[in-house]
């Protein structure tokens, strides 16, 4: 990049262009004049930081904070609490909150993060000693896919494949469908005005009643997803950001009380399962006693890394502090079996019974008459408006998966930024409306259509 000044190179950062300023201030670093540069430091290492270089991010940070460059603290510590060096991260935070009594809203946000570190610190120190048997990298866009599960422990589908009841709460990319081993059951958390909830559906006469709300899960406003029912019907695990947490998305697991007829109090997994990236999707596949969860850490952005373990009767906890087995440095350090699971592996891979996800398809036109293919459509009208009312459904799912993504870049944005998220935001919560309205009309259209054909 030539002839970049760092005027150039603070515009990218004060508009969010991190891959770009790491370019620009890559290249300004190298020179002579701006090497022991404070502020071009920081501005490096703030920019590492946010695109996920957090080793290389740490001794600029370090420099810049040296000389007085109060932000860099607040980014040194974040970089510090994803590399598993808590009580790194903590005293760099605490510095900055010292730095910061004035801003209100920082010192919140600083105390939050400082609260996931004091988290981690103690998660290292009891980390469970997990046989992770392999990973895999793959797109995020349906990574469950990649999950095989034994026929008895059931499935994970996409909810546009799963009929109108359930693609119409699906309204974000968090969104998948849990169903059990007997195909009679559902599970799907969804986003609505009131928060984050869960629902459950069962299979009635060939038709899923409505989705309700599963009332002893409340996760409020915090992000609620990824839901996977073990086969004894009982074991619920989800994803969830509550705080205090590890950081992102971490996961949790509850049982369910025949009792009370409700969830106990979820408890969050330990470490290796859970850390400061976003963790989820864990789904345990019965047949092969092993389980698979999902996470963004060591991944580029619009990667997964899905880790498959060997399931235990009872867990077991290494001894000290364990930020190698936490981060899982090394798959192999993990195994109790030192020839590894290549014949495990391959079983799992190449076992017949093992359900891919396959499209559902259940068109409702009546409460008494179910549709499974479009070929039992008797009017020609009613099928064409129904599959136009397909793509409809499809383009609102997309504006609601983009939607959702904006308003997760609105909370961390600047001001500018903010702005324009603020209108783009705006419009798409509009087009989102008519496209729900154009699809309620397109359904009830069809279905009226079909039923007054003789």
């Amino acid at each position: 990049m030539w002839g970049v000044t760092l005027h150039d190179a603070k515009a990218y950062v004060s508009n969010g262009q991190y891959p770009q300023a790491v370019t620009a201030l890559r290249t300004l670093i190298a020179q002579p004049k701006f090497k022991n540069n404070a502020e071009c430091r920081k501005l490096f290492g703030q920019s590492l930081c946010m695109t996920g270089d957090y080793e290389e991010a740490v001794p600029h940070l370090e420099f810049a904070a040296k000389r007085s460059k109060t932000g860099a603290w607040w980014y040194l510590g974040i970089c510090r609490q994803h590399l598993y060096d808590f009580e790194g991260a903590i005293t760099a935070l605490e510095k900055y909150r010292q730095l910061m009594t004035r801003s209100e809203y920082w010192t919140t946000r600083t105390d939050s993060v400082l609260a996931e570190c004091q988290i981690g610190l103690k998660g290292v120190s009891h980390v469970q000693a997990v046989e992770v048997i392999d990973s895999l990298i793959v797109p995020q866009q349906l990574f469950f896919s990649h999950y095989l599960l034994g026929a008895e422990s059931g499935r994970v589908l996409n909810p546009a494949n799963c009929g109108g009841r359930f693609a119409a709460l699906a309204d974000s990319t968090d969104a998948v469908v849990f169903e059990n081993q007997a195909a009679d059951y559902r599970l799907m958390s969804s986003r609505s005005a009131q928060g984050y909830k869960l629902y459950e559906s069962h299979l009635f006469a060939d038709a899923w009643e409505e989705p309700r709300v599963v009332a002893s899960i409340d996760a409020g406003t915090r992000r609620l997803c990824y839901p996977f029912m073990r086969s004894n019907g009982e074991t619920l695990f989800f994803a969830c950001d509550s705080t205090p947490g590890y950081g992102g998305l971490d996961i949790y697991k509850t049982h369910y009380s025949t009792d009370t007829e409700s969830y106990y109090t979820p408890e969050r997994l330990p470490m290796p399962f859970n850390s400061p990236y976003d963790d989820y999707m864990m789904a345990i596949d019965e047949t092969h006693q092993v389980g698979w969860w999902a996470t963004n850490r060591n991944t580029e952005p619009g990667q997964v890394c899905i880790y498959l373990y060997r399931l235990t009767d009872t867990p077991r906890y290494l001894e000290g502090r364990q930020p190698d087995r936490a981060r899982i440095a090394s798959i192999a350090d993990t195994w109790r079996n030192p020839r590894g699971y290549e014949a495990l592996i391959e079983e799992i891979q190449t076992a017949p019974q093992f359900l891919v996800e396959k499209e559902v398809i259940r068109i409702p036109i009546s409460d008494g008459r179910v549709y499974a293919s479009v070929d039992q459509f008797k009017s020609a009208e009613a099928r064409s408006l129904y599959e136009q009312s397909l793509q409809t459904e499809e383009t609102l799912l997309t504006v609601r998966g983009e939607l959702d993504s904006m308003r997760q870049e609105y909370h961390s944005a600047n001001a500018k930024r903010r702005a324009e998220l603020r209108k783009r935001i705006l419009q798409a919560e509009q087009q989102e409306q008519q496209l729900a309205d154009r699809l309620k009309s397109m359904q009830k259209k069809y279905r009226n259509l079909e039923i007054s054909k003789k």
